[in-house]
């Protein structure tokens, strides 16, 4: 029975969970606290059906579903037009980065919508639900927007939540998810990041209202909720989603020493694993040293680009040499290392581009982690975005926006380079399977030493150079044919693109086959990593 004199009504919240969405998990867990039942529905396209039989099964009063980005704003229209012929009349509205940045331009892709919750949720959606419930005018509630009469109506909107601890632990339902047989959990201990990288969104989210650009959850507060996950559910390895899991500022260098503090006096240094995402001038030697003591294990380094050029048109506020230098730093600790890299952004020429290609060559060569790399795309809201549309330069359509570069030449490049190592790159099949192999063993290796030998590593780390040293090859053929021969007659010398994208498709095949073959000895070793957990 539901408390507080709310009826039995449903709320149903729909968005991806090929991790755990923190955004709609925080909702769930403070409006149940708030006495509402919810039902969570994590959805992926062609799964409107099953969505279908979830809403007949709770008949939700309202309907809210997660649009992160505008890339996903098609899926999720198609999903709620499906629902709407069939019959289902709960209130739909939306919230993330778009729908917050972009209302008028959402409501317009999405007629099914009736509202928007824009920027942070809990207490807005909360406000709505109320309204809703109790069948009261809520067109004037603070942080909405909606449609009135074919004008886009936009309420005040609702100050951030300043004290975050005051929110409930989000909402965790089911066993964890493992990585091989060890159970993680995704994690927040901050809102917010205090730069203004030109290609992220996250700054004009958080910085749509006046107050701080970043709030912490207390130290305890972060370790308690650790602790709660490792004792109930068997959790080992924690997957923190701050945008910035920052040291470079005294107060985040007092909150780290206070959250490690935490962990050694709740004995959780030795018995877990964690990772964090930072940027390269975030890294200091000896708070990384402490770190590592109270169970740090992977780092996700915002690198994104190997010449000073594309650092400026990025924004990023740092040196080539800091990235070589913390990257460096990293690989010194042993800490599982990942990286974002953007091969391509709107400053980019060829040489440019071959500054970056020798960037990923001098970080990749050794086989220490897997390389993968990208273009760079203007999502909205952001200053790059705005500077492209400024400069005549942004193209694609609001749901899938691009841009030209400077030369025809590097416009002909980036195509065939999207093309040849779309698989690679971007599918499970591909460089993410051997990345989530190396994460797996690292992973293994740090709870079971004794699991995996030296051979092992080596030979997973000869796998790894493998991988990048061909698509490092690749990506020099390609722009060394189209700077020799021009675009269009490469295109006309149709043996030669065929020739270095087959050896480039062939050679991850083979790659691919061996990674099969590493991860799947370390599978058949499950039982032991299981007893050392134990």
């Amino acid at each position: 029975m539901i408390t507080n004199g709310f009826s039995n009504n449903h709320v149903m919240l729909i968005g991806y969970e090929n991790q755990e969405n923190l955004g709609l998990r925080s909702i769930i867990a403070y409006i149940q606290k708030m006495g509402y039942r919810v039902h969570l529905v994590p959805f992926l396209s062609g799964q409107e059906g099953l969505v279908l039989d979830e809403v007949k099964k709770h008949q939700p009063i309202l309907i809210g579903f997660s649009l992160i980005f505008q890339f996903s704003i098609e899926t999720f229209s198609a999903l709620m037009r499906y629902l709407r012929l069939h019959h289902v009349s709960a209130h739909f509205t939306a919230g993330g980065h778009f729908p917050s940045l972009r209302p008028a331009e959402t409501l317009e892709l999405i007629p099914e919508l009736d509202t928007i919750v824009r920027f942070e949720g809990e207490e807005t959606l909360l406000d709505l639900l109320r309204h809703l419930e109790s069948r009261t005018d809520w067109l004037s509630i603070k942080g909405i927007a909606y449609r009135d009469n074919g004008a886009i109506i936009e309420t005040p909107l609702r100050p951030f939540i300043e004290n975050l601890d005051a929110l409930p632990f989000v909402y965790r339902n089911g066993e964890p998810k493992t990585i091989g047989v060890i159970p993680t959990a995704s994690i927040l201990a901050s809102r917010g990041c205090h730069f203004n990288c030109s290609f992220c969104s996250i700054r004009q989210f958080y910085g749509s209202l006046p107050g701080k650009l970043r709030r912490s959850r207390s130290p305890e507060r972060v370790a308690e909720e650790m602790q709660i996950l490792f004792e109930n559910k068997g959790v080992r390895f924690f997957s923190f989603q701050d945008d910035d899991f920052a040291s470079r500022s005294p107060v985040q260098k007092t909150w780290i020493r206070a959250f490690l503090k935490a962990l050694r006096e709740k004995k959780l240094s030795e018995r877990i694993k964690w990772k964090i995402s930072c940027r390269v001038d975030d890294v200091e030697t000896d708070l990384l040293q402490e770190m590592v003591k109270h169970g740090l294990f992977a780092i996700y380094l915002g690198v994104e680009s190997g010449n000073e050029t594309g650092l400026n048109t990025l924004n990023k506020q740092v040196s080539v040499q800091k990235n070589q230098d913390t990257i460096a730093l990293v690989k010194d600790f042993n800490l599982a290392l990942s990286i974002g890299f953007m091969l391509f952004d709107p400053s980019s020429t060829a040489s440019s581009v071959v500054e970056n290609i020798n960037f990923l060559e001098w970080v990749g060569q050794d086989g220490y982690f897997p390389i993968n790399f990208c273009k760079m795309l203007p999502y909205a809201g952001t200053p790059i975005e705005q500077q492209l549309r400024e400069s005549g330069r942004l193209t694609g359509t609001i749901t899938h926006p691009d841009y030209e570069f400077l030369t025809e030449d590097i416009n002909w490049y980036a195509f065939l380079v999207q093309r040849v190592f779309m698989r690679r790159n971007f599918s499970d099949t591909g460089v993410i399977r051997l990345q989530n192999t190396d994460f797996e063993y690292r992973l293994a290796n740090a709870f079971d030493p004794e699991t995996i030998t030296s051979g092992e590593i080596e030979r997973l780390r000869t796998l790894i150079s493998r991988s990048n040293t061909l698509a490092i090859q690749t990506l020099r053929e390609l722009l060394e044919a189209i700077e020799t021969m021009g675009a269009e007659e490469f295109f006309r010398e149709e043996n030669t693109l065929l020739s270095i994208a087959d050896r480039e498709w062939s050679g991850e095949v083979e790659i691919q086959e061996e990674n099969h073959r590493i991860i799947s000895a370390l599978w058949s070793r499950r039982k032991d990593i299981n007893s050392a957990l134990a």
